[in-house]
């Protein structure tokens, strides 16, 4: 993370602390996410809602999901795990549902 990162976050007063990514999904998806927000780094426990997720990125975050995913991700997974870490957990469970 960059100095501008940490200092961009500090700038989010509803962000809680930085949480960096763990897994390789939570990784894919942090990686989705910060390009859809436009951000330098979003942590896994960042809420799409607090960091102003619309109908529009949401549509972006999910096509671009269902492609490095290869899973048709249902909508009502970001209002039910509107984090990272949340969707992370679901999107491996769906991929080990679907060997």
């Amino acid at each position: 993370m960059t100095a501008d990162a940490i200092i961009q976050r500090r700038q989010l007063p509803l962000l809680g602390p930085y949480i960096e990514p763990r897994s390789p999904t939570e990784r894919m998806l942090a990686d989705i996410w910060r390009r859809a927000f436009g951000m330098d780094c979003v942590g896994v426990a960042d809420s799409y809602e607090d960091l102003g997720g619309d109908s529009l990125l949401a549509a972006s975050i999910f096509a671009e999901c269902e492609t490095k995913f290869g899973l048709k991700i249902p909508w009502a997974l970001l209002v039910e795990a509107g984090t990272i870490e949340q969707m992370a957990e679901r999107i491996d469970g769906m991929q080990q549902g679907a060997k």
